[in-house]
Order: structure tokens, then sequence, then C-alpha cells
């Protein structure tokens, strides 16, 4: 036999709708409660980014700061190697202009050695000049000494030779008066013999006056031939 149909009751329909309320109210809780969750999340979420930013933003601040002290780090450098570029320039200027000045000291050095050499070679040629002439200037005072030394011999010599000839000549008129007779003899040879003769015999009578002179007393007569001899040669000059 089929199975007869059920047929709902007042009191079925009334849990029905209540299931449906229980069923509606459950899913408006369980909406409700996704919408908690998402917002949750989204809260979960936002506060994350805003805890990142705030990390992002600390960062940037340190990193600008960092970035300021390299900067200005970097300006320091920037103007100690510019100062560095500059001594270091001034100093290049500094030590080519000490080697042009060495240079030209050297050179200045150089030339004033140089001509100092020059001037030494000079003073040696002189030198040599003179030590020349000083030998040729000895050598002639030597050769003038010695022909000095040879005419005062000979002078000597020859003055020897005409003392003896003077006192000659006087011995032999003397001698001639002496013996007597001669005068006009010896008067004759002094007119004949030249002036010479005669001035020798004045001379050498006078000097025989003089030496008899002191032998006798002041006012006496010279001896008779002397003054004869003197006298003689004295009319005939």
């Amino acid at each position: 036999m089929p199975p007869r149909a059920k047929t709902a009751s007042p009191s079925g329909r009334g849990g029905a709708t209540s299931a449906a309320k229980i069923k509606a109210k459950t899913v408006a809780v369980g909406a409700k409660t996704a919408d908690e969750v998402e917002l949750k999340v989204l809260d979960d979420r936002f506060r994350n980014v805003l805890e990142d930013n705030d990390i992002l933003i600390r960062e940037i601040a340190k990193v600008s700061e960092e970035l300021e002290m390299s900067r200005a780090q970097e300006e320091e450098l920037s103007a100690s190697w510019k100062a560095t570029v500059m001594a270091s320039l001034r100093q290049k200027h500094a030590v080519q202009g000490s080697m042009r000045n060495l240079q030209n000291a050297q050179r200045i050095a150089t030339n004033l050695q140089l001509e100092d050499a020059k001037h030494i070679q000079e003073l040696q040629d002189v030198l040599q000049r003179l030590q020349s002439v000083n030998r040729q200037l000895e050598f002639a005072e030597k050769v003038q000494h010695e022909a000095l030394v040879d005419i005062e011999h000979r002078s000597t010599a020859r003055a020897n030779r005409v003392q003896k000839v003077k006192r000659a000549i006087y011995k032999i008129l003397y001698q001639a008066q002496q013996d007597g007779g001669l005068e006009e003899v010896c008067a004759d040879l002094l007119n004949r013999s030249g002036t010479l003769v005669r001035s020798v015999v004045a001379r050498e009578a006078q000097r025989e006056a003089l030496e008899l002179s002191t032998t006798v007393e002041e006012g006496d007569d010279a001896p008779p031939v002397v003054g004869q001899l003197s006298q003689s040669s004295n009319h005939n000059t």
C-alpha cells in the first residue's frame, strides 16, 4: 500500500518558520561576523601599513641624515681636495721657481768659474811672460854687471898704467933736470908734447909739491926741480 502523504500540521508550519528565522539570524550573524572579520583584517593591514610607513619614514629620515652627513663630508672633502690641489699647484710653482733660480745660479756660477778660469789662464800667461822677462832682465843685469866689473877692472888697470906712465914721464923729466944741463931739452920736449902730457906733468908736479909741502914749513918754496917742472908745464899749457 502506498505510503500516505504527510500533511502539514499547523505546528509543523510554525517550526519551519522558526527554523527559517533562525537560519536567517544565523546568516545575518555570519554576515556581520564576516564584515567584522574583514574590517579587522583591513584594520590590521592598515595598522601594518602605518607601522611600515613609520618604519620607512624613520629609515628615510635616517637615510636623509646620512645623506646630509655624506654631502657635508663630500663638501668638506671637496674643499680639502681643492685646498690640496691649490697647495700642490703653489708647491709646484714654488719648486719650478726654485729650479729656475737654481739653474740660473748654476749658470751664473758656471759663467763666473769660466771667467775665473780664463782670468787665471791670462794671469798665468802674464806670469810666464813676466818670468821670461825677469830671466832676461836677470841675464842682462848679470851681463851688465860682468861688463861693469870688466870695465872697472880695465879702468883700474888703465888708471894704473896711466899712473905708471905719469910717474915714468915725471921721473924722466925730474932725473933730466936733476942731472943738469937738460932744462932746454926738457922744455923743448914739453913744448913738442901734447896738452895731455903737459897736464899730466903739471898734475904730477902739483901732487909731488903737495906731498913735499907736508914735510916743510909753511911759506917755504918747493924744491927747485918740482917748481921748475910745474912752472914749465903751466907755461907750456
